[in-house]
């Protein structure tokens, strides 16, 4: 009998609106409308131009080359996987942020936005550079349904698939001042109290096997 494959974890980019509905209705976090989302994420644009920074200063990312005025920020980093000859083991990684959130629904820039938050950034470096975690969880904040964490886990009844759309609490605790800023008092007290709870934060299906 073959072994089963091991537990994986992903970060998954979707711009369907239905499931920013649903994770509205398990966070009890109503969906706003597009202009109350795209007020909210301007006001996180000071945020995310520190987390930039911090890249650039502290991690060394450079700016990426974009004629693409519609990008808040266009950021790249080598490889962090090595060769035998301590050579970048693949091409430069980039980190795109849009100015509007609008963008991330754009059906024309929807690989775009996979290709970001597929990709190994999102997928290892994240794991080794606060600053892209900030980001996973203030998107997670923003549009919450957008991008999720995904772990997979094969068990005899099928694939227990855990999906987490919101940030640890601990993290939401600690960047009060700047989520308070954001979202404002009444709302940043909803997604602490989502945040707090497995059962509104994660959702567990069960895949069977075909």
């Amino acid at each position: 009998m073959s072994s089963r494959p091991k537990p994986t974890t992903e970060v998954l980019f979707s711009s369907v609106v239905a499931n920013m509905d649903e994770w509205a209705q398990r966070t009890h976090i109503p969906l706003t409308t597009a202009d109350a989302l795209g007020a909210t994420y301007a006001r996180a644009h000071r945020w995310l131009q520190n987390l930039k920074l911090q890249l650039i200063r502290e991690y060394h990312w450079t700016e990426a080359p974009s004629q693409d005025q519609r990008m808040l920020f266009s950021l790249e980093t080598s490889s962090i996987w090595r060769s035998s000859v301590d050579l970048p083991a693949g091409p430069k990684l980039k980190l795109q942020l849009p100015v509007h959130a609008s963008s991330f629904f754009s059906p024309e820039r929807r690989i775009q936005w996979q290709m970001v938050f597929h990709s190994d950034i999102f997928e290892n470096v994240r794991k080794i550079c606060p600053p892209v975690n900030d980001i996973l969880n203030l998107i997670q904040c923003l549009l919450t349904g957008v991008v999720t964490v995904v772990f997979d886990e094969h068990m005899d009844q099928g694939i227990y698939r855990t999906t987490r759309g919101l940030p640890p609490v601990a993290w939401v605790n600690a960047h009060e001042a700047q989520l308070v800023e954001i979202f404002g008092p009444s709302h940043f007290r909803a997604l602490r109290k989502a945040c707090s709870d497995a059962a509104t934060a994660f959702k567990l299906e069960v895949i069977p096997y075909n």
